[in-house]
């Protein structure tokens, strides 16, 4: 396991995440927001950012090239809200 740093948009405070080397960006997303749930509800659209870039969903943990301590930050994906948001109205944006 390795320790990480994880900061949710939203939060106060950074969370100490434990992360498998092949785990995947989407796995510490949903890792942080669960751990922040009390304070940040969790959204389905956020994306994992890594030293100021976002990475895909699907990119682990090693490829990102994460390792102990380093920081991620786990942002909302505000397009992706809206769109869902429309859907859910009956308003196709």
């Amino acid at each position: 396991m390795i320790p990480l740093y994880g900061f949710l948009e939203g939060d106060t405070l950074g969370l100490l995440v434990l992360a498998g080397e092949q785990d995947t960006a989407a796995e510490l997303a949903r890792k942080l927001q669960d751990a922040a749930a009390l304070r940040v509800a969790p959204a389905q659209h956020v994306r994992v950012w890594v030293r100021g870039e976002p990475i895909a969903h699907a990119v682990t943990v090693s490829a990102a090239g994460l390792k102990a301590l380093d920081r991620f930050d786990v942002r909302f994906d505000l397009r992706s809200n809206a769109r869902a948001d429309a859907r859910r109205e009956g308003r196709e944006p």
